[in-house]
């Protein structure tokens, strides 16, 4: 049909409303039955019986009663006449309606009591905008199946897709349509009589006041739109005009209430997003999309599925998810609140949940993750416990202040996860004995010990250059000879002299304090080659060959390599559980532990941050690795590396515990001479010990998935370094330049580390 015939009657809508005891809309429904293909409706007796019944409620008809009360009825009211036509273009389908107050009395009969009469009478003067239609919609849908007011703004510019159509309400024949013009057709469909505005061009600047204001002021407005620009922008105008506004999120349930006509001068967003203007909103990639919706909603209010799924953005999936049942769950809070509000039986603003997941408990698994904190148990003798020989003796015996000032240089040196696995055990011979506590290091990225012998080696330089500064003569002898071993090595004091022992590294001395890891991620500065060639001769001189990369290209095939690794680490239950315990998810928490990594030190944007903390949720991380998932692992750390000035590959000639004990030593003397020459330096060795993992350990270690991942990653690895065949990759580092300030990690306090005798 060409509607174009008949502009005068097509309503805003669409649709077209006759009187037939109006003149010209009897002509003009008599040319519309001679449509061609016109499909005619007309059921009028059974909507006039459902009216003599509600007028009637008390009384039981019988079938021929009612029926003869309807036909007495068309005998005062002319069949044809009586009520209206409603034409629906797009259906080319004409049809027979009671009048106005008749329909709706009838329609929303099974409202009573839970709507009254009287509050259908007064939501019957409100008008609502809906902005945004794919969960809008079914708010719509509410709103309109129970008359939850007399009219409706509908507000969207986007065309309905296919892939829309998981929870929205549409036929494939809609596919291209508007959404407006697709939720509008279904409440006309209903409700002829309810005034539905369609802004099909959505909300923009020039056109927020028409919506708010045009053919009347808003009395409620429900956000549901993708654009953080215009949610920004409709809050900024609903406060202005004093309008409350409401938002369900489709997740958990989440519904967000915002009072702005009983508090103008209430924080939008509940004060969440800060002080920002809608203006700085427009044209935002996915990723920032993701980013300040998730300063909106806060990681941890999300479900443990859309925690996963955010990990798969721009990765597996192109957007966040939505399910039907979600959103059907949103309309009916949507349209629930919108009438307590409209009815004022409803003052308060805030944030509300009805999670479903949590109402109908849906178990998972569980998988521990709490730290391991507590330091070792000794038994009252040391000897015993630790098989220590009484024939180690010192000649000079150690001050209390002295052993203490040692051991806690010693304690500062760096350790995988920052979780120190020594423990010190001081005898009345006065030897110093080093010992490997195994329950703090236990964990997938310490093969073999071998990530605990690196921190070793590192403790026993810091000890070895204290005791230069302090003018001591200090013996230390190894034990280890075999990986795992518990007893590392052992220092005896041979003597002391009034002023300090010289040495090739004692320059390092005054800097051991101010080692740290720099995870900052600043723009790449060049460092100069006589740096590099400083740390090669470091490295050289303790026997092991260090290989530096510096090149744009070859940095980025790092961050390739490491971000699979990141993924498998992740995936694994051995390596998520050792991440979990590593973390300190906050700085209370870090500073109530004094060990782990705290999350503070990460230099991590909102997006990534929140991804990182939805690791601690065990439910999602087991749903992300029952289903393969996770691929948005491999991108959290791709600044770290491409920020980098250099990526450095310690390598050795043989794979033994005293290669990586001396490994520790030489690292500890690269990263005080780095640090002390301003070059940030960080660990980026996880890749190797999984490799090595995979490579020289148990397999079963890794599901056939993870082994295939970390295959790929070894090769890519081999292509990349180009190593020697006997080389032994060691130790895997970034150097950068920054400025920042460095949050330091914590140490545990030194008598928790240390057993004296």
């Amino acid at each position: 049909m060409n509607t174009i015939l008949y502009p005068d009657y097509i309503n805003q809508s669409g649709i077209i409303l006759l009187d037939p005891q109006i003149k010209s809309d009897a002509q003009l429904l008599m040319r519309l039955n001679d449509l061609p293909m016109l499909v005619r409706l007309d059921e009028i007796e059974s909507q006039v019986s459902e009216l003599i019944k509600l007028r009637n409620p008390s009384k039981f008809f019988t079938k021929e009663e009612l029926s003869n009360r309807v036909q007495d009825f068309f005998e005062i009211h002319g069949r044809h006449d009586y009520g209206n036509w409603v034409f629906y273009p797009w259906k080319n389908t004409l049809v027979h309606i009671l009048p106005e107050e008749e329909f709706i009395q009838v329609r929303t009969i099974r409202n009573q009591y839970k709507i009254t009469q009287a509050e259908q009478k007064k939501l019957a003067q409100k008008i609502i905008g809906i902005v945004g239609l794919s969960v809008g919609q079914s708010i719509a849908l509410a709103l309109a199946l129970e008359r939850g007011c007399g009219e409706l703004r509908l507000a969207d510019f986007d065309t309905l897709e296919l892939s829309n159509m998981n929870r929205m309400r549409a036929s494939i024949a809609d596919i291209g349509l508007k959404k407006s013009t697709i939720a509008a057709r279904e409440i006309l469909e209903i409700d002829p009589y309810l005034k539905v505005t369609v802004f099909d061009e959505g909300i923009n600047e020039e056109n927020i006041e028409s919506f708010f204001s045009s053919g009347g002021e808003l009395d409620l407005v429900v956000d549901e739109c993708d654009s953080l620009d215009i949610k920004i922008l409709l809050r900024e105008v609903a406060r202005k005009k004093r309008i409350p506004v409401i938002m369900d999120t489709s997740d958990r349930g989440m519904l967000d209430i915002e009072r702005f006509d009983l508090e103008p001068e209430r924080e939008i967003f509940h004060g969440y997003m800060g002080d920002v203007n809608y203006r700085d909103l427009k044209n935002l990639s996915m990723k920032e999309k993701v980013t300040f919706g998730l300063k909106i909603t806060g990681i941890d209010t999300l479900s443990t599925r859309m925690k996963a799924s955010l990990m798969e953005i721009n990765q597996s999936i192109s957007s966040w998810p939505q399910l039907a049942s979600a959103v059907f769950l949103g309309g009916a809070l949507g349209s629930h609140t919108a009438r307590n509000i409209l009815l004022d039986q409803m003052t308060d603003s805030g944030r509300f949940f009805v999670d479903l997941d949590e109402l109908i408990q849906v178990e998972l698994g569980k998988i521990s993750t709490s730290p391991t904190t507590n330091p070792s148990n000794l038994d009252e003798s040391v000897e015993r416990e630790y098989g220590l020989s009484r024939e180690l003796i010192s000649r000079y015996k150690l001050s209390e202040e002295e052993l203490l000032s040692i051991v806690e240089v010693a304690n500062s040196a760096p350790s995988g996860g920052n979780m120190q696995p020594w423990q010190w055990v001081f005898t009345k011979g006065g030897v110093l004995h080093l010992f490997h506590d195994k329950k703090r290091s236990e964990s997938l990225l310490d093969f073999k010990g071998t990530g605990s012998l690196i921190s070793f080696g590192a403790a026993l330089e810091n000890i070895r250059l204290t005791c230069l500064k302090m003018g001591l003569a200090a013996t230390i002898k190894t034990h280890i000879t075999e990986f795992e071993e518990e007893k590392i090595a052992s220092i005896q004091f041979d003597g002391k002299s009034e002023s300090s022992i010289s040495d090739s590294y004692d320059y390092l001395i005054p800097f051991i304090d101010s080692r740290l890891t720099n995870r900052l991620n600043e723009p790449r500065s060049p460092i100069q080659d006589s740096t590099f060639e400083e740390l090669s001769e470091i490295a050289a001189e303790a026997g092991f060959k260090l290989r530096i990369f510096d090149q744009e290209e070859q940095i980025k095939g790092f961050a390739k390599i490491n971000g699979l690794m990141d993924w498998v680490r992740m995936i694994n239950v051995e390596g998520y559980n050792d991440f979990v315990k590593e973390i300190r998810w906050d700085h209370s928490e870090a500073e109530k532990t004094k060990d782990g990594i705290d999350l503070e030190t990460f230099d991590l944007d909102v997006a990534d941050m929140a991804a990182l903390k939805m690791v601690n949720n065990a439910k999602a991380m087991k749903f992300i690795r029952d289903h393969k998932l996770g691929k948005g692992f491999t991108r959290i750390s791709d600044n770290t590396f491409k920020s980098a000035s250099a990526i450095c590959l310690l390598t050795a000639n043989e794979f033994s515990p005293n290669t990586f004990l001396n490994a520790g030593k030489a690292i500890q003397r690269m990263w005080v001479h780095a640090n002390m020459k301003q070059i940030g330096f960080q660990p980026v060795t996880a890749s190797l010990f999984m490799y090595h993992h995979l490579l020289k350990g148990d397999c079963n270690t890794f599901t056939p998935f993870e082994s295939e991942l970390i295959t790929k990653s070894y090769s890519e690895f081999q292509n990349l370094v180009c190593k020697d065949k006997d080389e032994e990759e060691i130790f895997l580092f970034r150097l950068n330049v920054t400025k920042g300030e460095v949050v330091r990690s914590y140490r545990r306090d030194v008598l928790v580390t240390l057993k004296i005798n």
